[in-house]
């Protein structure tokens, strides 16, 4: 027996959306009657979107339930480090209490995809890591997450190696690294050690690049060359990447070449305090580029966090001025790979909003209704009234 989803506002016509096991298996016109005696739920004409992918947050870092907390002004990332460890080692909540709230607020915003980058390294040990290892399993039927152990103090600066092999046999599936060069002030040398790590758990790698212009150039070449070398083409991804957008149009060309070749995603947060990667540029050169919230609560880099991937993508919209309807469909590529057109065989991954199409949702953020996760209502104002 089907559970359908009738009435539901799809491109400003209304449709039945059928699901099986999680999965959609029929999409009907709403003229179209339901078999007798099928589950079934009216979406009153709520306009229907895909859930979201964020494919770079940090739970662990959250202040969320802290109240104001109070940051110096700083001018170097060096700089940055040590004040966040100052800053989180006054806090008076967990992790995993801080952590399960930033992560509940995901879910209700309708990210049903999550890559959480976790702080790893001899001062935290694993305590990081166990936090949202737990938080991912009470949200496994809510949501799919993936950790990657993240050395944000420096991989070789504070020889983390052994604490990121300890993380990568106690729950992290993916390897992290942070400033080859301007961090662990040896870029080969750190680039070789998260590749090793790559090839000792057969993981796949997820590296912060904030250093810039040419010294950020010379370490995506590298990585290129490595993913080569290793056969890591498609398990490989470079997140924010600044250096990117300093470089001439020919030096973005040449590096989007071998990103193509060896599958290697840039991730982006669209930023507005720093440069960033020419994302529409990279896309025409074929270029994956997914977006994630980086902060998606205050922390100890910027008051400013938000969880709401649709906010992020707004911004990108915003920013390279796509204000007409397709340009701004298309922002939606950007934080999930469904199509805003269910596909029958697809997860039944989506969510409801009061708007009239994609578009007017993306300019107006409207609240998320209800959220359903294989079918299943999970989040959302009216499941909260429920």
């Amino acid at each position: 027996m089907k559970t359908w989803l009738c009435n539901a506002s799809i491109d400003s016509r209304q449709y039945h959306i059928g699901m099986e096991e999680g999965r959609i298996v029929s999409v009907l016109p709403s003229s179209v009657s339901i078999p007798a005696g099928d589950s079934r739920e009216d979406a009153q004409g709520m306009l229907l979107l895909p859930t979201f992918a964020d494919y770079h947050t940090h739970l662990d870092k959250s202040f969320v339930g802290e109240g104001w907390v109070s940051r110096p002004k700083l001018n170097h990332i060096m700089e940055m480090l040590q004040v966040e460890k100052e800053l989180q080692a006054g806090l008076r909540t967990s992790v995993l209490e801080r952590a399960g709230k930033t992560l509940e607020a995901i879910v209700q915003g309708g990210t049903s995809r999550l890559r959480v980058h976790v702080d790893v390294d001899p001062t935290v040990g694993l305590k990081h890591l166990e936090a949202v290892v737990e938080l991912k399993e009470r949200y496994s039927n809510k949501i799919h997450l993936e950790i990657v152990a993240f050395p944000q103090q420096g991989l070789m600066k504070l020889d983390s190696v052994r604490w990121m092999k300890e993380a990568l046999r106690n729950g992290a599936e993916m390897v992290g690294g942070v400033d080859p060069a301007g961090i662990d002030g040896d870029m080969e040398a750190s680039l070789n050690a998260v590749f090793e790590l790559s090839a000792e758990f057969d993981a796949a790698i997820d590296l912060h690049l904030h250093d810039p212009d040419q010294i950020g150039k010379a370490t995506i070449l590298k990585m290129i060359e490595l993913t080569e070398q290793a056969g890591l083409g498609g398990r490989v991804a470079i997140s924010h990447a600044y250096c990117l957008g300093e470089l001439s149009r020919g030096e973005v060309e040449e590096i989007a070449g071998g990103l193509v070749a060896m599958d290697i995603p840039i991730i982006s947060s669209v930023p507005i305090d720093t440069p960033m990667p020419p994302i529409a540029r990279l896309t025409e050169l074929g270029v994956k580029v997914h977006l994630g919230t980086d902060h998606p609560n205050a922390d100890s880099w910027t008051p400013f966090g938000s969880c709401d991937m649709l906010e992020k993508a707004r911004r990108l919209a915003e920013k390279y001025m796509w204000f007409d309807d397709h340009s701004m469909r298309e922002a939606y590529s950007y934080i999930g790979n469904p199509p805003l057109l269910p596909i029958i065989g697809s997860p039944a991954n989506f969510m409801l909003v009061q708007a009239t199409n994609a578009a007017h949702a993306l300019a107006s953020l409207p609240v998320r209704e209800k959220v359903y996760y294989q079918g299943v209502l999970i989040a959302g104002r009216m499941q909260k009234e429920a």
